[in-house]
């Protein structure tokens, strides 16, 4: 990396090294095989235009062509959708047409199906695309780009509503994503966006978010001056608890939209913050030391009083938290997830197996590490056999802690 990705200055500077890593969501069939090689996983700052983003690159086509994360796993993801769509639909007419980038199964669009608005779902994943098309909602399989944007519109199939939720941080090429937007975007469209707010990363020490799909940690601050270079703004903002903190922008075309007093309001915030100074994310680096620290030593103490520990959550945020920390078999039995398509493979770097949550009350576990601590509250009422038992979660972070 030599300039940054957004603005082309070459004035940056490392902030969040957390060395070799595998990658977050490369599962592995068998315990003995190699979970393919490690890759520099390190975030730098730009001092000129504030953006955040990793130094290293993975083709998306080795990450997103074949993918295992479905969002219809999510009770919590699934019941904030239905209700945005809920909120749109009443500003569509029969001819609107809604398109998501990144529309993995179809769980967000086929709310808007249920009540007879056009649909398009884009997903890179062919494995993903073909569950959406299967169950109702259209899909292209394509990566989303200036170039498709482009062929769409020549389809005439411009769009009032634009969803991308969870999506712009993983695209490489940000400037064309964005270019991509103002193309398919009607003349009084809206684009809503959902990223996670690297705010709320730095604040919750929530360094586990951070892995190789994950290219660009977003400020307000740093995608203002994003958008307004392709004719965007944003006009209105949410934030929203999804992913450990994240914003849920509006962005139009300049001049359409009356502008939100919070968007000023969180940007001074983040600016108080220190997310430009570097000595910010030297001390998060710290505190990321010592959780290590305390987590291991927890860990060990459960293990040396007869405890026995799994995991729960096949994530992506678990790859980085295990391998960063060197938690494998030695402290940690297995791993649960509720993704089908997870159970039966081992993770990536450490080699745990994954099967059915079912198994921390069969297997006569006592603590679960919440890995998805994310869907903490989701977790623990679908997990309620397990905690009437006597089974306790340890929540890693932003501080340890044994719930209930």
């Amino acid at each position: 990396m030599l300039k940054c990705r957004s603005c082309l200055s070459e004035n940056l500077v490392s902030i969040i090294p957390l060395g070799c890593l595998p990658l977050a969501n490369a599962l592995v069939t068998t315990p003995t095989e190699l979970s393919g090689t490690t890759h520099n996983l390190e975030v730098m700052l730009c001092n000129d235009c504030g953006l955040a983003q990793l130094k290293d690159l993975i083709d998306p086509k080795n990450l997103f062509s074949d993918y295992v994360y479905f969002s219809s796993n999510s009770e919590s993801m699934l019941t904030s959708v239905a209700c945005l769509v809920d909120r749109i639909v009443p500003t569509l007419n029969a001819d609107s047409l809604v398109i998501e980038i990144a529309s993995n199964d179809g769980y967000l669009l086929k709310n808007y199906v249920n009540k007879n608005v056009k649909v398009l779902g884009i997903d890179p994943a062919e494995n993903i695309a073909k569950v959406a098309n299967k169950n109702g909602v259209p899909t292209l399989c394509a990566f989303f780009g200036e170039d498709l944007a482009t062929e769409l519109t020549q389809q005439n199939k411009k769009a009032d509503v634009i969803h991308a939720n969870n999506v712009m941080a993983h695209i490489p090429d940000i400037n064309g994503f964005v270019k991509g937007l103002k193309i398919l975007l009607k003349k009084n469209g809206t684009a809503i966006i959902e990223v996670p707010h690297f705010l709320e990363l730095v604040k919750k020490l929530e360094f586990d978010t951070i892995y190789h799909e994950h290219v660009y940690y977003f400020s307000v601050y740093a995608l203002h001056p994003i958008f307004s270079r392709y004719g965007l703004e944003i006009y209105d903002i949410e934030r929203i608890s999804l992913h450990g903190g994240s914003l849920r922008l509006f962005v139009s075309h300049i001049g359409f939209k009356e502008i939100n007093p919070i968007i000023n309001e969180i940007i001074a915030e983040e600016l108080f913050n220190g997310l430009n100074q570097r000595q910010t994310y030297i001390k998060f680096m710290n505190k990321v030391e010592q959780l290590q620290k305390s987590l291991k030593e927890k860990l060990n103490d459960l293990k040396s009083q007869g405890a026995s520990i799994a995991a729960y959550g096949a994530s992506a945020k678990g790859t980085t938290l295990l391998n960063y920390f060197g938690i494998a078999n030695n402290l940690i039995d297995f791993v649960v997830d509720r993704s089908p398509v997870k159970q039966g493979m081992y993770t990536p770097g450490t080699s745990l197996e994954i099967s059915c949550p079912s198994n921390l009350v069969k297997k006569n576990i006592t603590h679960a590490l919440l890995l998805s601590w994310n869907f903490k509250d989701e977790i623990m009422q679908q997990q309620k056999e397990f905690l009437n038992g006597g089974g306790k979660f340890i929540v890693p972070l932003p501080e340890v802690k044994i719930l209930p």
